[in-house]
């Protein structure tokens, strides 16, 4: 069933006293499974005024591979529902609302020109944005989801210098074309060690400028054998590797010029102490070297806010649904953009437009060309996914990650403590771009089994261990404008189209957004434009930033160590505006600071701060201000209700405005992986059960012999019941009779013999089609009865 939201209202279509045009728009909502999402948007009305020789336009409708008006997968779209009210922006920088404004009305020169507009509010679309405005170039930007919505956010949260990069370029010169080709080989060789400078400086920049948003993590690489067959990038040196790993990791040290943490060895002796979770007897030894690690949507975010703070008109939840061409030249002078928090479309006017979208990349491309042309348009960007899956902090030792750089795929993988959990990471498959995070089961399988290999037995790594799982689209780039006999870019793509002008960048990596949004910005202003400043520069919070700062943040507002250093790696300097938000606790300790959810160092103030940081929705709080959702799906769940009345009072939300926020919420955050597999639900949907037993152990989700109460209320929500946490725990004390929190077999049999009239008893024998056994035949067999 596809339903449909239509809002039709009157809305001036410039700043320049233009007549009112009605827009329709309809909103189509698909299953969650369906690719692509549909919007149409109907103009009406007489001609637009003609201004500066731009063509008018009546009517638009158009459908894009996985990119809709409502962003969430499957859910209807919440952007229409609700005006919100006005929340001032942290201090020094511009509210949201005062930025849509600008937007709209531009005073910055008498035509209402920005010098450049940036479609796109990942780290490269803000960092170019950032730069821009750094360089005194009136700037806008604007993103249609929230700002690291997409591949953003998803990364494995490495600012990492590339060793990888230096293995195949290695293999590259070595390889029998520097016989065959020596001068591109030689050539392909320095571009790739190019690269991974850059990265080793990009990630000295972070590192020095930037200590609130990252930190030096050491990285162990076990060995357990001397040699390696078959041979890792299927080069015969690199079975060598277990003996050279040491001199080639000091030779990666030194294209930081050593101003990184230096690597070591540890013995196996030594190993067991610092990483007892790796299985030992088999382990030769384990090199160590160090990776730069961060938050990747808070960083993210932190640009957009340096962007904001140095005068960009930069805004989320704006989309852009049409281009506006001179009409005499052909070439793009703006865009139509919509603003999906109101509804309201208004023109944005720029000498130059910078599309940064990313894998999306190619969806924005199609709208600078006329619909004929869009068929024989080459693609510029090829997606490939890359899935990560969250386990207890348990399986990594807190300081020290684990990589596996020759997988059954050939692919690198990481094990690394992330916020007190294990992030593992990453999968690598082809395929066009999606905007869901929703994972594949079996690349978390693929996850799992690749993980325990240098793990002890003792340790076993579960299906049920899975606390979220998500998946992101890496932008593998090509220059279609470029002639043939061009090179062909091993990092990022930054081509400008010779018709419409428009100029788009692609590719590249987390660590070099930076460098990216320079290049871009380069390329605007020309040689003999304003020079790049940004290697100088602290992203938001950097400035006032102390080591000491948690320890003055505790002493002052008297709160926990674990909320005090979550808001100073999260916030930096600014943790003390954001502590002058937090609420009493009416506890003698922690005094301030109310947890969203048990277990997190996230309180009332990261949602109050979220909303003066341009946070619209509840599932941007859960999934990027906070990083609940990626951390803990039913962490994320159990949050919902108390982020919810946070922000219904601090954007004046209605009652029913409020409601369906919590319903998209909910459905959004569900598109993340969690304990319970596709194979489980369906078995649990599906099978047909022969007794008690089977039940139990189809709830039993963590097969540990007891069902907990976060399994039963899974379970509920899986097989579609419609249960309140009141009905939750009723259903639970009447399995629980120790009170434990535990139930075993026993009581569950005890429970189901005896509360025949329970309504989730009857429930589950109703969904699960229990009919081997009647009621009385139970009876009969009695409580501690064990069969299968």
């Amino acid at each position: 069933m596809i339903a449909s939201r239509s809002i039709v209202r009157s809305v001036p279509v410039s700043a320049t006293g233009n007549k009112s045009f009605m827009v329709g728009l309809s909103y189509h909502r698909r299953p969650v499974s369906h690719p692509i999402a549909r919007r149409t948007f109907f103009w009406g009305g007489s001609s637009q005024q003609q201004r500066g020789g731009s063509k008018s336009w009546y009517r638009r409708s158009f459908t894009s591979n996985s990119i809709s008006s409502s962003r969430d997968p499957g859910l209807e779209v919440t952007s229409v529902i609700s005006d919100p009210k006005e929340v001032e922006g942290p201090r020094g920088v511009p509210s949201r609302a005062e930025q849509i404004r600008r937007l709209q009305s531009p005073t910055i020169r008498e035509d209402g020109t920005f010098d450049i507009l940036v479609i796109g509010g990942g780290a490269t679309g803000a960092g170019i944005a950032m730069d821009a405005a750094q360089r005194g170039l009136q700037t806008a930007c604007i993103e249609r989801g929230d700002f690291a919505s997409e591949t953003s956010s998803r990364s494995t949260k490495l600012i990492w210098a590339g060793i990888k990069y230096m293995a195949t370029a290695t293999a590259i010169l070595l390889s029998p074309k520097i016989f065959s080709s020596p001068i591109v080989t030689v050539k392909d060789f320095i571009s790739e060690m190019k690269m991974v400078f850059h990265c080793h400086q990009e990630r000295h920049f972070m590192m020095d400028k930037n200590k609130h948003l990252c930190n030096w993590i050491p990285i162990a690489m076990p060995f357990t054998s001397w040699h390696i067959s078959p041979p890792p990038f299927n080069h015969p040196l690199y079975g060598f590797f277990p003996v050279l790993a040491p001199m080639v990791l000091k030779f990666y040290d030194s294209l930081s010029f050593f101003q990184c943490p230096p690597s070591y060895i540890l013995t196996r002796k030594k190993a067991e102490e610092v990483f007892p979770q790796l299985e030992e007897k088999n382990i030769k030894y384990c090199a160590v070297f160090y990776e730069a690690q961060h938050n990747d949507a808070r960083t993210n975010l932190a640009i957009a806010m340096t962007a904001a703070e140095k005068g960009a008109a930069i805004a989320n939840y704006v989309e852009m649904i049409d281009t506006i061409k001179d009409e005499s030249t052909g070439k793009v002078v703006g865009v139509q953009a919509l603003d999906r928090m109101t509804g309201k479309v208004f023109e944005i006017r720029a000498k130059k437009v910078v599309f940064a979208g990313g894998p999306f990349t190619d969806s924005l491309r199609e709208m600078e060309v006329d619909e004929k042309k869009k068929e024989a348009m080459p693609k510029a960007v090829h997606g490939a996914s890359g899935t990560h899956i969250v386990l207890p902090g348990y399986y990594c030792p807190n300081e020290m990650g684990l990589l596996d750089f020759n997988t059954s795929d050939g692919r690198f993988l990481f094990m690394l403590p992330w916020e007190d959990h294990t992030l593992v990471g990453t999968t690598d498959k082809k395929g066009p771009a999606e905007t869901s995070p929703h994972p594949p089961e079996d690349e978390i399988e693929w996850l799992l089994n690749e993980c325990s290999k240098y793990l002890t037995p003792d340790l076993k790594v579960r299906r049920s261990d899975v606390l979220s799982a998500w998946r992101g689209w890496r932008p593998l780039a090509a220059d279609p404008h470029a002639p043939p006999d061009a090179p062909v870019s091993r990092d990022h793509v930054i081509s400008e189209n010779p018709e419409s002008g428009v100029i788009f960048i692609a590719g590249g990596k987390w660590t070099t957004w930076r460098e990216m949004a320079q290049e871009v910005v380069d390329r605007v202003v020309g040689i003999d434009g304003p020079k790049c400043t940004t290697l100088q520069t602290k992203l938001f919070g950097g400035e006032g930033y102390t080591k000491t700062l948690s320890i003055e943040l505790i002493q002052k507002y008297n709160m926990s160590q674990s909320v005090a250093e979550h808001l100073v790696k999260t916030y930096g300097a600014r943790a003390w505006e954001v502590c002058e938000l937090t609420l009493p606790t009416n506890k003698r300790w922690p005094k301030f600071g109310n947890a969203l959810v048990e277990g997190y160092p996230y309180i009332d103030a990261d949602v109050i701060w979220a909303c003066r940081e341009y946070a619209c929705t509840i599932e941007d709080v859960l999934s990027r201000r906070t990083r609940l959702a990626f951390l803990n799906k039913d962490a994320a769940l159990e949050a919902i209700p108390m982020v919810a009345d946070i922000m219904a009072k601090e954007l004046g939300w209605s009652a029913k405005v409020k409601q369906k926020q919590i319903e998209a919420a909910e459905k959004y955050v569900t598109c993340y992986g969690g304990k319970m597999s596709e194979t489980i639900e369906e078995k649990l949907k599906s099978a047909h059960y022969k007794d008690i037993h089977d039940v139990f152990d189809a709830i039993d989700i963590s097969q540990n012999g007891v069902l907990e109460k976060s399994e039963i209320e899974e379970v509920a929500a899986v097989l579609g019941f419609k249960m309140s946490k009141k009905e939750v725990d009723k259903a639970f004390s009447e399995m629980d009779r120790h009170h434990t929190g535990r139930v075993s077999f026993e009581d569950f049999l005890q429970w189901w013999t005896s509360s025949a009239n329970s309504p989730f008893r009857q429930k589950l024998s109703r969904e699960l089609g229990l009919n081997a056994m009647n009621d009385q035949d139970l009876r009969d067999l009695g409580p501690g009865t064990m069969f299968g």
